[in-house]
């Protein structure tokens, strides 16, 4: 008889899960903190108030009416969809991310990974996703932003790796 079709035969059990990685828990807080200080400066720079940034990204789902400044939920919306995004661009970034590169290294990888998050996200992404936020923001307004993100990231990433457990 054939082992595999042998009705005897036990099947092992499935391998536990591995607990989330170390890796992860780094490519998430670089992220959070790379988000919020793009936030802060695109907050900073914007000249229809603080949480006009936040209300064009929730525009991504709410449409026009994001941008009612009468209207609370769209910034915490924005948030969420701000958060959720840095965290998963981070992750992305963890992971092709060599270990052991100096910091300037580290910094210039981040750089090149903000010109290309930039590319994707704005002429691809955002153009499909979020017209509100196309219309409304500029490519280079964008660029400079992500270029700050992809340095956060360049700069926090490598000591977080070191640090987490």
């Amino acid at each position: 008889m054939d082992p595999e079709h042998d009705p005897t035969r036990t099947v092992p059990a499935l391998p536990q899960r591995e607990p989330a990685d170390h890796e992860v828990a780094a490519g998430a807080i670089a992220g959070v903190a790379g988000g919020a200080a793009l936030a802060l400066a695109s907050s900073a720079a914007s000249d229809q108030g603080a949480t006009f940034p936040l209300r064009l990204i929730a525009a991504s789902l709410l449409g026009h009416e994001a941008l009612d400044p009468g209207w609370a939920a769209p910034v915490l919306v924005g948030l969420l969809l701000g958060a959720l995004t840095a965290v998963v661009q981070a992750l992305v970034f963890a992971s092709i991310l060599p270990r052991g590169r100096p910091a300037g290294v580290s910094i210039a990888y981040g750089l090149a990974y903000g010109v290309a998050a930039w590319a994707v996200s704005w002429y691809l992404v955002v153009r499909l996703v979020d017209p509100v936020l196309f219309a409304a923001g500029s490519a280079a307004a964008m660029l400079l932003l992500q270029l700050l993100y992809g340095a956060v990231l360049g700069l926090l990433l490598p000591p977080l790796r070191r640090v987490l457990p």
